[in-house]
């Protein structure tokens, strides 16, 4: 899973050797590595999902690498991610795609921020944010695939909608997504947030990182008070 939110906007982090997980035919296990925006592994950072208190959390080792198993299989998980350094970030995941090395670059206060000051706004610790990546599908080879641009969002709670300049910080001008190919919103209401997105090729029908959808229903986006909710989705392009 590669939610790199933020200058550059997921570029990706440098090869890594994805650790590995016992007992993944009773129990799904997400791996993978943090590093931040200079592409410097993260120790430490603790992951621990959300309302499965059977499931211990974890922390990244020195080389920015974990494992998280035990996960049922065949569901909706979010793992809350935290560090005294970074933005709590909450990744909603289905646990079909844990064969997926999670590829993360924490969120810098300062993106937070930014995106707040561009948009005239102040981020309200009673409520959470939403970043979003629309791209055209999975790096399976370890080069990025390209971002998707001209993509509109509809979200079904009140908030502040935005959508990311070329570098991936708000732009309050910009009526889609952009070169980045990502955008978010600000200050939503705890609880499940429906998000829309469409390309112009048509509907982000097909399921990406995010919480499971049938085709043509919009995506579950778990909200959190004082968290940043990241999620990464495929949109289609015309070829």
């Amino acid at each position: 899973m590669r939610i790199l939110l933020v200058l550059p906007l997921l570029l990706g982090c440098r090869a890594f050797e994805p650790p590995t997980c016992d007992d993944v035919d009773e129990f799904a296990c997400f791996v993978g590595v943090f590093s931040d925006l200079v592409d410097q592994r993260v120790p430490d950072m603790q992951l621990c999902p959300l309302d499965l208190p059977d499931v211990p959390c974890v922390t990244t080792d020195e080389d920015g690498l974990f494992t998280l198993p035990g996960l049922p299989l065949d569901a909706d998980v979010a793992v809350r991610a935290e560090h005294p350094d970074f933005v709590p970030v909450l990744f909603p995941q289905h646990t079909s795609f844990a064969w997926y090395a999670w590829k993360k670059v924490g969120v810098s206060p300062w993106v937070m921020d930014q995106n707040a000051s561009r948009m005239d706004a102040e981020l309200d610790p009673e409520r959470g944010s939403l970043l979003f990546l629309a791209f055209e599908g999975l790096n399976l080879d370890g080069v990025d695939t390209p971002r998707v641009p001209d993509v509109t969002a509809t979200l079904s709670t009140p908030g502040e909608v935005f959508y990311a300049d070329g570098v991936g910080l708000a732009s309050a001008s910009a009526t889609e997504t952009t070169s980045s190919g990502s955008g978010g919103a600000l200050n939503l209401p705890p609880g499940i947030a429906e998000l829309t997105l469409t390309a112009p090729a048509g509907p982000c029908d097909e399921h990406g990182f995010s919480f499971a959808r049938e085709p043509g229903e919009p995506i579950p986006v778990p909200i959190l008070a004082g968290f940043v909710t990241a999620i990464d989705v495929i949109c289609p392009v015309a070829r």
